[in-house]
């Protein structure tokens, strides 16, 4: 009657562990768990600063470049005859604040105070609107 099916496989045979070797399965397993958890919530650390990035990094390039781009469009527009940007305070208010803008995201590029950035900018943008209504 050894070929029975009631008869158990020799592989499928449960050896009782003791306790020593139970305690330390137990370890085990707790410490694979919070390996594997601390991995998941570093990774979600790493998604969660992902999107956020490029509005907090003080050392992105893009900004500077954008607001350079800007303050250039509305210099040069100022400088050109029959764009709309000659007299106006509207043209005042533009050259200082793309100007103040791009002083802004420089500053805070060269980790310095970017409201200090700002205010330069804002005053060399107001100098070259008034060397615009000379020239």
């Amino acid at each position: 009657m050894a070929n029975s099916t009631a008869a158990p496989i020799p592989s499928q045979v449960k050896k009782n562990a003791s306790r020593s070797e139970r305690s330390e399965r137990k370890k085990r397993l707790a410490k694979a768990a919070q390996l594997a958890e601390h991995a998941e919530s570093a990774e979600q650390k790493d998604t969660i600063k992902s999107p956020s990035n490029a509005f907090s990094d003080k050392k992105n390039i893009m900004w500077v470049v954008l607001s350079g781009a800007m303050a250039l469009t509305f210099v040069v527009m100022l400088f050109l005859p029959d764009t709309g940007m000659g007299g106006g305070l509207i043209s005042t208010y533009a050259a200082m604040l793309w100007c103040g803008f791009f002083g802004a995201a420089l500053f805070r590029y060269r980790s310095a105070s970017g409201w200090s950035g700002f205010a330069y900018g804002s005053v060399i943008g107001l100098a070259i609107q008034f060397t615009s209504q000379i020239i």
